[in-house]
């Protein structure tokens, strides 16, 4: 069921809730980039929301103000973490450095916000400490259950951390991965995060660093459920109001590149030279500044163009191209560009939630390897770009033959092919 109010307008930002902000870039109206579409439904309207992103003069966090429902986006989600490749090394190692350096005792209570299927959690499951996943997706929650991860379907906040508290004590390791952007009252989750924390426990968050965006131009990273855009200095001045401090954070190659950045109670941990040196950076960046987000405004605007010539150009010579990869990501990229059907004939995607359903506002069709392989084109636009690495080692037979990967962003168009 929709709700009757889809959207709401913030007038404050949600990190220090000042009223001073500035609009950076505007990449139009847009459905949500989940939303996937089944045949029947290609005539029906869709839900059309503002994708604008703004600038915060007090604090300088990045953010969207245009809030979609959160049960509009989460309750039934397309979207499993299991699925996506060479996924299960990095959370492997991620489970073992924060086993190694924070849980000292084999029965620690470790809380996951927004487990997914707990491909996560299972690895502290299965090191015999104590799990609890909380996630609001429900057909994905009783996946996670099945596979014997404790799943509470929820949206994580103060209300919820008091439930775990009483249920099981305070947690020594609480894990947020590619799920604080996605949250709008950070102010509630801050104080969740508060209250559930043990006194010597660490909050550890990963997600994609707002200076990836300035560094590589990866905008696509913009959506509806990504309402933030993170960066070192904002968390700092947020976790602060809490009597929280950021003491460690490691940038890693995950999602293009991700912050894992590491809070504990005031004290409780040294603060480690990593943070100075991201603090430095981000300001080296100009991320503090006003017109470095309106100039990468302007960078955006320049790079569509740029694809949306390349493509028309390569149409125009005959050529075939597909989508490889049919993620959220790639929705914002197609949408604001205006890429269709008329320009790509498919999106290859091995997701099963995804395969034979279509794509929201372009209405390209998902199909999966099977067919891919009957109708290999002359191009594939790398929407996916965020697992090159894995993609071009697969596709070694592909390149071989001929094709070539397009990456849509950056400020110029990168076409990957074959090298002996």
């Amino acid at each position: 069921m929709i709700p009757q109010s889809p959207v709401k307008v913030n007038k404050e930002c949600r990190e220090c809730q000042s009223a001073d902000l500035v609009k950076f870039l505007d990449l139009g109206l847009q459905p949500a980039a989940n939303s996937f579409l089944k045949k029947e439904e290609l005539n029906n309207p869709e839900l059309k929301f503002p994708l604008e992103a703004y600038f915060c003069r007090s604090c300088n966090a990045a953010q969207l103000i245009h809030v979609v429902d959160k049960s509009l986006l989460f309750r039934n989600y397309v979207y499993f973490s299991s699925g996506m490749p060479k996924v299960s090394p990095h959370w492997q190692a991620y489970a073992e450095q924060v086993m190694a350096n924070y849980l000292p005792a084999k029965n620690e209570f470790v809380l996951e916000i927004g487990s997914n299927d707990g491909v996560l959690l299972r690895f502290f499951r299965d090191r015999g400490y104590k799990v609890l996943g909380v996630d609001p997706a429900e057909n994905i929650a009783k996946v996670a259950e099945a596979m014997g991860v404790p799943t509470w379907a929820d949206f994580f906040g103060n209300t919820v951390a008091t439930k775990a508290v009483a249920a099981h004590g305070q947690a020594m390791a609480i894990l947020a991965n590619n799920v604080v952007a996605h949250i709008d009252e950070h102010q509630d989750l801050v104080q969740g995060v508060k209250t559930l924390l043990h006194p010597k426990g660490v909050f550890v968050l990963e997600a994609p660093y707002l200076t990836d965006m300035f560094e590589n131009l990866t905008y696509d990273t913009i959506y509806h459920e990504h309402l933030g855009f993170l960066a070192v200095r904002p968390l700092q001045k947020l976790f602060a109001k809490y009597g929280l401090e950021v003491f460690d954070v490691q940038v890693v190659p995950s999602q293009g590149n991700s912050i894992r950045l590491f809070t504990c109670h005031q004290g409780a941990y040294p603060v480690q030279q990593s943070v100075r040196d991201l603090v430095q950076k981000e300001l080296d960046l100009g991320l503090d500044k006003e017109e470095s987000y309106l100039k990468l405004g302007r960078r955006v605007a320049a790079s569509k163009e740029k694809l949306v010539t390349f493509l028309r150009d390569l149409k125009k010579q005959g050529k075939t191209i597909a989508s490889y990869g049919a993620p959220a990501k790639g929705n914002t990229l197609l949408n604001y560009c205006q890429i269709g059907a008329d320009t790509l004939d498919y999106a290859l995607e091995d997701l099963p939630t995804k395969t034979g359903l279509y794509t929201p506002g372009m209405h390209i069709p998902v199909v999966d390897r099977k067919y891919a392989e009957g109708h290999k084109p002359d191009y594939y636009l790398m929407l996916a770009w965020n697992y090159q690495k894995a993609i071009l080692e697969k596709e070694q037979e592909f390149l071989k033959n001929g094709g070539h990967f397009i990456i849509p962003v950056g400020d110029t168009i990168e076409v990957i092919s074959y090298k002996s």
